[in-house]
């Protein structure tokens, strides 16, 4: 398999450890203390351990093991720079929001067609589930955008914790890659941040593609191809809702999940 493909992992996101402890896990599973401030002390999510590596290590083992990938860059603090493995993999700063760190992650590889980006949350994320992703997503399109439907996910992940997204073609879980041109999303960087505050929310992109939408979407009548519509009049884009699978749409946003994937990546590994 030719390699030409270049993906972008956002590594900045921070929890509270106080939040993250409250399980009773080992201390161990919470590794780094990256600053302190408010009186609390926070941690990099992407150092979280699930099965014994670490959620970003997890996501980098996948990107590697794909075959596909010509170069790797990683936005984030410099003690991630222990598992970036240079010179394919590159280890670019962090700033201080979300759509910041995409958008420099973007630029560090502006000059590929398409990249894919992923967040650093992803405890079950496989090569193949890559892959899959990867193949599905048309040439042609310049967003694609990753959603898993519910019967599959559920079946993956029995009584987790997750949240759906209930739409005319059935219920949706938010995926946590896309496929992007990057001239053509760094020429719109205003809606890269207002995209990336609403990521994990169907509901919540819907009211960002105005209220008409909102409307179908509480109603039950909004389907994926109004999604779509939407989103390539705003963009001026060709945009897709691409079905992943389900290991591309678990991540760690509460601790809630973090405790499921933790006990299921060590029930399964026996």
């Amino acid at each position: 398999m030719r390699k030409n493909l270049a993906v972008v992992i956002t590594a900045g996101g921070r929890i509270s450890r106080a939040d993250f402890l409250f399980t009773g896990l080992p201390e161990a599973y919470c590794t780094v203390d990256d600053y302190q401030g408010e009186g609390r002390y926070y941690l990099i999510k992407a150092l979280l351990k699930t099965g014994g590596r670490t959620l970003l290590e997890i996501v980098l083992d996948a990107v590697r093991a794909t075959g596909r990938v010509e170069r790797t860059v990683v936005v984030g603090s410099a003690e991630l720079q222990h598992w970036v493995k240079p010179p394919h993999e590159t280890l670019v700063p962090e700033l201080l929001e979300a759509h910041e760190n995409l958008i420099a992650g973007l630029q560090a590889v502006a000059e590929y067609p398409r990249v894919l980006y992923l967040t650093s949350d992803l405890p079950f994320v496989t090569a193949g589930a890559i892959n899959h992703f990867v193949d599905a997503c048309p040439p042609e399109v310049q967003l694609c955008y990753a959603i898993a439907r519910r019967e599959e996910f559920d079946a993956r992940f029995p009584g987790s914790p997750s949240t759906y997204a209930r739409l005319r073609d059935g219920e949706f879980v938010a995926g946590c890659a896309m496929m992007v041109e990057p001239a053509a999303l760094l020429a719109r960087a205003e809606w890269i941040r207002q995209v990336a505050e609403r990521r994990k929310s169907l509901w919540r992109l819907a009211l960002l593609a105005g209220w008409h939408v909102l409307w179908k979407y509480a109603t039950r009548q909004l389907r994926v191809a109004d999604v779509e519509h939407r989103a390539e009049q705003l963009l001026g884009m060709r945009c897709r809702a691409v079905e992943c699978d389900p290991e591309l749409a678990y991540d760690i946003d509460t601790p809630q999940e973090y405790e499921y994937a933790w006990r299921l990546a060590n029930d399964r590994a026996g």
